[in-house]
């Protein structure tokens, strides 16, 4: 897949004479990416999905000969040909494992929901497009991480370590100016939560016993000291 792509395009026709070559290197680009996919589903790379959909093989082929590729993707990022590139550097390799692990998590929940109707999408349907383009969207220009996987990572830490807002927004303000411009890293933790509030994923502060022994949460949300050391909350 590192050849010469312009038959993607050169031998694709509005008309639907398609060239044998294109036509045995679509279906040869159709097998493969399926072939690499855990679900019965693919993104669709033609002009009107632009990989924003997943789709059956048939429905991808079908759309591939009426539309042709979309523009530009001479790289076959999302159907292996990333996957199998080696990185020049070590850090490449652990940007592209934040983006394949939201890959799959994307390709795991897309089942829930009916991408194939041609109906008004739902808001469910609309919040998984939404998230899907944040999955997707870089850093910055020299990044494989995306805006997503940074911040959900970055407020797990926090969670995990229980530092205060202002360490976080400390944080972020050092991250930035050391990040090239431009870049999309959020100013703080408001607008980290706000982002992570429109896709759905809401950001809920549980207080902890400072020993780790319970969570005031659930039917103990009211508790004012721990159960199990009495330690006060």
């Amino acid at each position: 897949m590192s050849e010469d792509q312009n038959w993607m395009y050169n031998g694709w026709s509005h008309n639907g004479a398609h060239s044998d070559e294109w036509v045995a290197k679509t279906t040869a680009f159709l097998n493969h990416a399926f072939s690499l996919s855990k679900t019965s589903k693919i993104r669709c790379p033609c002009r009107k999905h632009e990989n924003f959909k997943f789709l059956d093989k048939t429905s991808i082929t079908k759309d591939l000969c009426r539309l042709g590729f979309m523009p530009g993707y001479e790289v076959w990022e999302h159907h292996g040909e990333a996957s199998t590139m080696v990185a020049p550097e070590e850090d490449e390799d652990d940007d592209r494992a934040y983006v394949d692990r939201m890959d799959e998590m994307l390709e795991a929940i897309q089942p829930e929901f009916d991408l194939n109707s041609e109906d008004p999408p739902t808001p469910e349907v609309q919040m998984f497009f939404k998230l899907l383009k944040a999955s997707e969207e870089p850093l910055h220009e020299h990044t494989k991480v995306t805006l997503l996987a940074f911040v959900t990572q970055l407020l797990a830490i926090k969670s995990k370590y229980f530092f205060s807002n202002n360490c976080y927004n400390d944080l972020l303000k050092l991250i930035g100016e050391v990040l090239p411009n431009p870049h999309k890293l959020p100013k703080d933790m408001y607008h980290s939560k706000v982002l992570v509030k429109d896709l759905g994923m809401g950001y809920e502060k549980i207080d902890v016993c400072r020993d780790n022994c319970m969570l005031f949460w659930k039917e103990y949300e009211k508790e004012e000291k721990c159960l199990k050391c009495g330690k006060s909350r």
